[in-house]
């Protein structure tokens, strides 16, 4: 029974994580993280835009706060 609340715990971390990382991106852009991923299985080569964010495209003070909530949220899980 501990090694499957151990899992469910891991999976709800990665699940918190994964949301903060969609809350913190501006919209029409994937995640630092995921970036990286499609640059490298991209066949042709292309580089993926990695430009900071213009004015326009900056991501909300809430939705920031948010995203640092969850990430707190999921430290909180994983030292507990």
């Amino acid at each position: 029974m501990s090694a499957a609340l151990e899992i469910g715990r891991l999976v709800v971390v990665v699940a918190l994580l994964c949301a903060a990382g969609a809350l913190a991106t501006p919209k029409g852009r994937l995640p630092l993280a995921l970036r990286g991923v499609l640059k490298t299985l991209r066949r042709d080569g292309a580089a993926v835009s990695a430009d900071a964010p213009t004015g326009a495209d900056r991501v909300p003070l809430a939705k920031r706060l948010l995203s640092l909530v969850l990430v707190l949220f999921a430290l909180l899980l994983v030292l507990v």
